[in-house]
């Protein structure tokens, strides 16, 4: 007879935390070639992240039950909840049991395959009776004995139940605790799949996350990427990915790919990501008459490399984040970087920046938080992040000018100078604005050259115009940096933006006719290094699946990456393409033309080989949603 009916709740929960502790270390024991890279410290931190995401998901599907089970002083009431209690954590179990099994197979956890069983049931019937019997019978007969052991817990009255004061007392104490531990974190975003990396290995989420977490906090129910044999797509994205400067190095991973070390400089590497910098917007690289909202960032493009065919493999900021530091494009449905994409082993660019000796550093304009960019950061292997938490106001802001989100573009680019100036050489940085995202709020009137408004076109112009100064002042600041004449400057957008002409803007450009919608994808880039490079505007077809090749070419890194793009300095390449998602839209961009097909039909292109397009983006398409789905992307 416990004391009050506090005790079996302690004790259920207490017990549910030392099975999923033992359903997580059969995960090590029966795959210890997976955790080999984990030393003691890495394991122990592992290990303590896996009790954090096991407190979620027991807190979470417990919650109800706690509470009704403090209130409820009905015995029949209480042992029927007590064993809906139970029936509740045996799922989550005999998931997490299952999910370890699965793991032989893909060596990652279970996500959004399991929207695909129901068309393998047979399959799944035949293991789970066959070869899988014995850990069959093990989970009916486990969840028979826990059901009982629950059952008995919640059948006895209490000596002393907690009653009056001390009740309310106690529930207020246990809703905390329950939601505190749901959300596990205190500041932005709740703890998602990203933060269970405790270290920059994908063997350390492996190992601290469970099946049942990645499945209800990561699954979506995923669109079949099965267009055409993932044999025959392999083959044909290999004859559009060829070049002898990176060839394919691995029957297992098949378009994994090795880059040599080569005799150059090594050379700093600054990358700032402008928030929904489209193309068609900005002075030098507009189709449409230029509005000189944008001078400095065409300077900068007349003194640099301009790429002025080049394009977002996306329409969020995620997703170009995601794409700038894997080299690959989101399968349309699927799940991106920070919501469950990481639980395949992926290319990072910063850990193969750290690999040659590069010291990494991360921020954003934004909150920390935002898209989870310091998780997905720290698993990209970059050493130090900062959001605009960190960074102090140094910009000149008018009263009652303070910015909704984040904070304005200055600061960032004044503490990223700052910061910059610490790091050991060689280093690469990252950095990602926001102050052109919607709401366009500003930090004076004097950046108010049209009429301002938050949302519309006018807003969107001024907020260019304003980002373009801080740039300009960031610039200007580092040019007289030591450093300076050793780096490598890379500005290029997340994603595009908008419509050039829509009715506010037509009227600023009002003989202009409008352009095809894939104009809405096309972003600026610009390698700008004076001391490097000679000015030049280069038409050659790229995204941002071409940067991390890029860099590791212009860098002479030594490198084993898989990417669905090629280095832009490279003549050998076979042949150039964007391969694009958006909505549900996936998309190709070749020489010839593009395409847009929505899983069914080609639903909007310019080409006359259409049919070729659909053909290679078919094969792109199944090649690496397959690979990424049986983790075989890279090593």
């Amino acid at each position: 007879m416990f004391k009050n009916q506090l005790f079996p709740i302690i004790y259920t929960l207490g017990v549910s935390f030392i099975v999923l502790f033992l359903i997580r270390l059969t995960l090590l024991f029966f795959y210890p070639q997976d955790f080999m890279d984990l030393d003691l410290k890495d394991l122990l931190l592992s290990l303590f992240m896996g009790f954090r995401v096991d407190m979620i998901t027991l807190f979470t599907f417990s919650f109800l039950f706690v509470l009704l089970l403090l209130m409820i002083k009905s015995l029949p009431i209480k042992k029927t909840l007590a064993l809906l209690w139970s029936g509740v954590l045996n799922i989550i179990f005999i998931i997490s049991l299952s999910d370890v099994l699965y793991f032989n197979y893909s060596h990652k956890h279970l996500s959004n395959e399991v929207f695909n069983l129901g068309n393998d049931l047979d399959i799944v019937f035949g293991m789970a009776f066959g070869s899988m019997l014995v850990y069959t019978i093990f989970a009916f007969l486990f969840s028979i004995i826990f059901s009982f052991f629950v059952y008995k817990l919640f059948s006895k009255p209490y000596k002393k139940p907690l009653e009056g004061k001390n009740f309310f007392i106690s529930f207020f104490i246990v809703v905390l605790i329950l939601f505190l531990g749901i959300r596990n974190s205190l500041h932005g975003k709740s703890f998602g799949i990203s933060d269970a990396y405790a270290v920059a290995k994908v063997s350390s989420g492996n190992l601290a996350l469970n099946g049942f977490f990645t499945i209800y906090r990561g699954a979506k129910q995923n669109i079949k990427h099965n267009l055409i044999p993932l044999n025959d797509a392999i083959i044909q994205t290999k004859k559009l990915l060829y070049t002898p400067n990176a060839p394919f190095c691995d029957k297992e991973y098949p378009l994994l790919r090795e880059y040599q070390e080569k005799k150059k400089p090594k050379y700093n590497v600054v990358i700032v990501l402008l928030e929904s910098f489209g193309a068609e917007h900005l002075d030098g690289f507009t189709h449409y008459k230029e509005l000189g909202i944008t001078p400095y960032f065409k300077k900068l493009s007349e003194e640099g490399l301009k790429f002025t065919n080049f394009y977002a493999n996306g329409y969020r900021s995620i997703f170009g984040i995601t794409s700038l530091f894997t080299g690959l494009t989101i399968p349309a449905g699927a799940n991106y970087l920070g919501k469950g994409l990481e639980l395949s082993k992926l290319s990072y660019l910063g850990n193969i920046a750290k690999q040659n000796g590069y010291s990494t550093l991360a921020m954003q304009a934004s909150h920390r938080r935002s898209y989870r960019v310091d998780s997905v950061a720290h698993l990209a292997g970059f050493d130090q992040y900062y959001g605009s938490e960190d960074m102090p106001n140094v910009e000149k802001v008018d009263k009652g000018r303070k910015p909704e989100t984040g904070t304005y573009d200055f600061n960032m680019f004044d503490f990223y100078h700052k910061k910059l100036n610490t790091l050991k050489e060689p280093f690469l940085g990252f950095t990602f604005t926001v102050s052109t995202h919607p709401d366009y709020y500003l930090p004076s009137k004097k950046f108010e050259r049209f009429p301002h408004d938050l949302k519309n076109y006018n807003g969107r112009m001024n907020a260019y115009g304003y980002t373009d100064d801080a740039l300009r002042r960031f610039m200007e600041a580092v040019k007289k940096e030591p450093w300076f004449d050793r780096t490598i400057f890379i500005f290029t957008a997340d994603h595009g933006s908008g419509d050039a002409l829509d009715s506010v803007a037509r009227k600023y450009r009002p003989y202009d006719k409008p352009l095809a919608s894939i104009e809405h994808y096309r972003i600026p880039l610009i390698i700008y290094a004076p001391k490097i490079f000679k000015p030049q505007t280069i038409t050659t077809l790229g995204s941002h699946n071409d940067l991390f090749a890029t860099i590791v070419d212009m860098l002479g890194w030594k490198a084993k990456i898989t990417t669905f793009g090629n280095s832009l300095f490279d003549d050998n390449v076979s042949k150039r393409f964007v391969y694009f998602y958006g909505g549900n839209i996936i998309g190709l961009i070749e020489n010839s033309g593009y395409i847009k097909y929505n899983f069914k039909e080609i639903v909007e292109t310019n080409s006359s080989n259409a049919v070729l397009l659909r053909k290679d983006l078919f094969a792109i398409d199944t090649a690496e949603s397959q690979l990424i789905e049986k983790n075989k992307i890279t090593k």
